[in-house]
């Protein structure tokens, strides 16, 4: 390069590119001067730099790097599909650290395993260079036995015998041979007891006002383990014969014993891990069950709001009723409100409806109360304006219902009807007490907004001239009565305002006709129906799955979801435990929704059921690692058949829980990652997943379809939920019974 272009280089400050090789060029000051000597003086540190174009790649080039990045693209989506689903080829290190959570977790759940796999678990998840050292064994060849709790302390450690008499300097001696008793005061062990989540939550608080680390704590740590180190028990003789279901846990050093066991299923820090360490921090916060701690902090907030805004309902089994003297449309009456008892210790039926609970109604029209509705226009229809002589009100009702002789009927056309201006005819549906078009101003009856001889069609009229005296009877009177909607299925009458609260009903101050509200958009609450005359609450079938009943049916979940739920998720991870506790649930409701349609229920039973699933699918995964499957199979059977009996109970929703047992069992058997034993079991689970999947979509399609499109009446299905061993033991949820 010569003088000149070294000149341009320095005045441009640049790279010189060659393609994909870059230059770099050292330039010296003062080397105008020196530039036709042909000798510089380097100086380090001062560089400069030339940039050439780089020529742009042939459309072929171009052609292949997109073909290219297409297959790494393909070839991405396959291994990670194949990794979610456990059946993947890369990631060997994530597989070997599921088979061991696995292996951990049935050990504990299920009993004790076959010998051959009682080798070498150390790998933890907190303990990332240790899986390099550790390869799964081959199909044929099975891992070294290992038994903790075998007699005498070369079986638990025999590489004891390999060991020089001379103390080594990184090992601590031997304890003296004995009982463990002795041995475990010398070296100082924490304490078994796990700390609460209690005195968590109280450390954390501490912390953060004190000003310290959250994860930093002010006293030694404790041992969190689920499976105890067998130097632990109080009595532990040497030569004792061995009655303990062997977990299993790896080749140990006695210095070993000085670090806590890796625990996969229950996931414990070792003593000398480091809380600041990043890579340990990401790795505690990612094993702990974050899903079960949220799903079971709401659902005891919402409980608890429930209660301190809808109170307690009357607890019992059976009806609670009431009886009061309010005034009615007659004067005061003597009247009866049946109640029903909630023996979970919680709120009403129609409060849990306004919470959003699982119900028909809400989630789509309804043909029986479509029908009863239009019944009850018809009746309105031939309404008239009942105004008592004695100008002590007046009330919108039937002729039959207004008394002759104590009141006057005002029905049109007979009684000084006003005209149908489009037609310049009489009008023959009215009329209506403290409403007629001649008066409303807003809105008006007037082109080309006429009101339609159809009161059932009427709007609210929003504003009326202040006049006292209208010369019209059914204006001048005081009306007596407004539109109530009482029950849960939205049934409305014109009553007063104390039998409509004496009812637990929506009183309507501003409408004068049952036509001009929405009972059932009143009775559903949260979000509005778009169309006021289509329920839409499709978001009820997630929503209730966090709601509950009453204070013992969010501790029975709460106790349900920390000692199934916790441990699964640790297993399974977040993701794949959600969407099995959300789908099952789901489908769950929309069961029920269609067998039992005038039931307000609320609570996760078909996710739990979900999980109850979980457990079986990974036993029959792990069959073949189980000393005893056929026992662990059967305690599984029983604890499901209790559970589906005790549904039986009317007040228990069997229907959510068989169908969500069914759901957890297809997508357990698609979503939880498998154990495989040889290629072979590989490609018989891959069928397996596609056909799960397909089996689920499948049943998923025909709930929606009897649902929505061809609804199912299937009476024969409600002894699924409750068997009638008396008359009244299943009490029916008949329509005719609250509209009459």
């Amino acid at each position: 390069m010569s003088s000149q272009q070294q000149k341009n280089a320095e005045a441009a400050g640049t790279w010189l590119e060659v393609r994909d090789l870059s230059i770099p060029i050292p330039i010296v000051p003062g080397a105008q001067e020196e530039a036709g000597t042909g000798s510089e003086t380097l100086r380090p540190g001062f560089f400069k730099s030339v940039s050439l174009p780089e020529p742009r790649p042939s459309a072929q080039e171009r052609t292949l790097l997109a073909k290219q990045r297409q297959s790494s693209i393909s070839q991405s989506i396959r291994r990670g599909t194949a990794q979610w689903f456990g059946l993947g080829t890369d990631g060997e290190l994530e597989q070997l650290h599921w088979q061991h959570k696995s292996w951990r977790h049935c050990s504990q759940r299920y009993g004790k395993l076959k010998a051959a796999y009682q080798g070498d678990v150390r790998v933890s998840s907190l303990e990332p260079a240790s899986f390099t050292a550790v390869h799964s064994p081959a199909p044929h060849q099975m891992p070294q036995i290992i038994d903790p709790f075998a007699r005498g302390r070369a079986f638990r450690y025999p590489d004891v015998m390999d060991r020089p008499l001379t103390p080594h300097p990184a090992h601590p001696p031997l304890p003296p041979l004995g009982s463990v008793r002795s041995s475990r005061v010398g070296t100082g062990f924490p304490p078994r007891k796990r700390e609460s989540v209690a005195q968590m939550s109280l450390r954390a608080a501490t912390a953060l006002i004190m000003g310290r680390p959250v994860l930093e704590s002010t006293r030694p740590r404790r041992v969190k383990r689920s499976f105890a180190h067998p130097s632990y028990f109080e009595e532990d003789a040497v030569d004792g014969p061995d009655f303990l279901d062997t977990s299993f846990f790896s080749k140990m050093d006695i210095a070993d014993e000085l670090y806590s066991m890796p625990d996969d299923v229950f996931e414990s820090p070792p003593l000398s891990a480091s809380c600041r360490d990043p890579q340990f921090v990401e790795k505690l916060q990612s094993s702990l069950p974050y899903f079960t701690y949220w799903i079971t902090f709401v659902h005891i907030l919402i409980s608890l709001l429930a209660i301190g805004t809808y109170g307690i309902a009357p607890v019992g089994f059976a009806q609670h009723v009431k009886t009061k003297l309010v005034l009615r449309n007659k004067g005061y009456e003597s009247v009866e409100h049946v109640q029903q008892e909630n023996f979970w210790i919680g709120p009403r039926s129609d409060a849990l409806i306004h919470l959003g609970a699982k119900f028909s109604p809400c989630l789509r029209r309804d043909q029986s109360i479509s029908e009863l509705t239009e019944e009850e226009r018809d009746r309105e229809r031939n309404s008239g304006c009942c105004i008592q002589n004695d100008n002590s009100g007046c009330v919108q009702t039937l002729m039959e219902d207004c008394s002759e002789i104590l009141a006057t009927f005002i029905k049109w056309p007979t009684s000084n009807a006003p005209e149908l201006e489009s037609t310049n005819h009489s009008r023959s549906s009215g009329a209506v007490c403290h409403q007629d078009p001649r008066t409303c101003e807003e809105p008006a009856s007037t082109e080309p907004h006429i009101w339609a001889d159809d009161i059932t069609q009427w709007p609210i009229c929003t504003y009326q001239p202040e006049k006292n005296h209208t010369g019209l009877k059914h204006l001048d009177c005081i009306i007596k009565g407004r539109p109530c909607c009482i029950g849960t299925k939205g049934r409305c009458e014109i009553t007063t305002r104390e039998y409509c609260q004496f009812k637990d009903g929506y009183f309507h101050e501003e409408a004068a006709l049952c036509s001009q509200v929405h009972c059932l958009d009143d009775v559903c609450g949260l979000l509005p129906f778009l169309n006021p005359n289509v329920p839409d609450q499709i978001y009820r079938l997630w929503l209730s799955l966090f709601l509950h009943a009453g204070i013992i049916h969010c501790l029975v979940s709460v106790l349900f979801q920390m000692t199934i739920l916790r441990d699964l998720e640790k297993l399974a991870g977040l993701l794949r435990i959600s969407i099995i506790y959300i789908l099952s649930g789901i489908i769950g409701n929309l069961a029920s929704a269609i067998i039992l349609p005038y039931r307000a229920e609320v609570g996760p039973a078909g996710s739990h059921f979900g999980l109850l699933a979980c457990l079986f699918v990974e036993l029959f995964q792990s069959w073949p690692i189980l000393e005893k499957p056929w026992k662990a199979l059967m305690k599984l059977v029983g604890i499901a058949l209790f559970l589906f009996v005790f549904g039986l109970l009317p007040w228990i929703d069997n229907i959510a829980h068989i169908f969500g047992f069914i759901s957890g069992l297809l997508l357990s058997f698609a979503f939880l990652p498998y154990i495989t034993f040889g290629q072979g079991d590989k490609y018989r689970k891959r069928i397996l997943i596609i056909a799960s999947l397909l089996v689920f979509v499948g049943l998923s399609a025909a709930l929606v379809i009897w649902f929505y499109v061809y609804p199912m009446n299937c009476h024969w299905c409600e002894y699924l939920t409750c068997i009638p061993f008396t008359s009244k033991f299943c009490e029916k949820y008949e329509l005719d019974q609250i509209i009459h």
